[in-house]
């Protein structure tokens, strides 16, 4: 579709070109560091676990372990996202699409601007007391786990709700905490780590990726977070990336899209009736009035 002008857009096509993208149909896994990582800079925002059909985004498990689910998968794929992430190649976050996911690196300080627009680090307004004692004991030790957050705080879990896992779920959220490597056990479910996750305040196990957001400014953020995701996703419908980004983007964000037509305008569309890809604006479908971004 890329280059040319067509009267419509073949909705079937770009579907398996997002396919493709996302690594849904490779029948081989990426079984190195390197694959991984570049895997990761292509998309820019992957899915830790499965693939969700309904949500547009990679997926790194099925990246990593190919379409096989058995043990010895897992534990591959799990070995490479730990590494991922031990190296600084992608940060897990939780505040897109209420999923757990990784976004590659050069894409945080975006993500970081338009989370936490222009909030002071001890500006912990709407947080609960139990969030604000885990945050205090992460400051004091520089890295902790649900279990020490649970020891020092005296919480206590029950099947339902987990109190330990709810604050640091309301740091995540704020991107004051992100969640590191973990040692995969040697026996055992390889996702369950004896020791726990380790959570570690956000701003000092990527202070260059911070520096680098206090010179982002909020249009600027936006329209290097959207053109980053159209470009691994290859395109989407405003309607679902409401869905994905309604966290951080506020409507006015997410509706007109950031990339210009080959006019040099700037267009206005409705939220819901409208696609998006990286370069062009096209007709997709005139009975259901909708526009294609490419």
């Amino acid at each position: 579709m890329r280059g040319r002008e067509t009267d419509a857009v073949d909705l079937e096509a770009l579907q398996k070109r997002q396919d493709e993208a996302f690594g849904l149909t490779r029948a081989a896994p990426i079984t190195t560091a390197r694959g991984a990582a570049r895997f990761l800079a292509r998309v820019a925002i992957a899915l830790r676990y499965g693939p969700t059909p309904s949500l547009p985004l990679a997926s790194l498990y099925r990246a990593l372990a190919g379409p096989r689910s058995d043990k010895a998968a897992m534990a591959a794929a799990i070995a490479l996202t730990n590494r991922l992430l031990g190296e600084a190649h992608g940060v897990e976050v939780h505040v897109i699409a209420e999923r757990v996911t990784l976004v590659d690196r050069s894409l945080l300080p975006a993500l970081y601007v338009l989370v936490r627009r222009g909030r002071a680090l001890d500006d912990l307004r709407g947080l609960s007391a139990d969030a604000r004692g885990a945050l205090s004991v992460l400051r004091e030790r520089r890295e902790a786990s649900a279990g020490d957050v649970r020891r020092h705080l005296g919480l206590r879990p029950d099947p339902r709700h987990d109190p330990a896992y709810a604050a640091l779920g309301e740091l995540a959220r704020l991107l004051l905490v992100d969640r590191g490597p973990f040692e995969v056990p040697k026996s055992g479910i390889p996702y369950l780590s004896r020791e726990g996750y380790p959570y570690h305040p956000l701003h000092e196990a990527h202070p260059e990726l911070v520096a680098e957001a206090a010179r982002r400014s909020l249009t600027g953020a936006a329209d290097a977070f959207l053109q980053a995701y159209l470009d691994g996703a290859e395109f989407a419908r405003v309607r679902t990336l409401a869905r994905l980004f309604k966290a951080f983007l506020a409507p006015a964000e997410r509706r007109t899209p950031h990339t210009p037509t080959m006019s040099g305008t700037w267009p206005s569309i409705d939220e819901g009736e409208a696609m998006m890809t990286s370069h062009r604006t096209l007709p997709i479908d005139p009975f259901r009035n909708e526009i294609v971004y490419i």
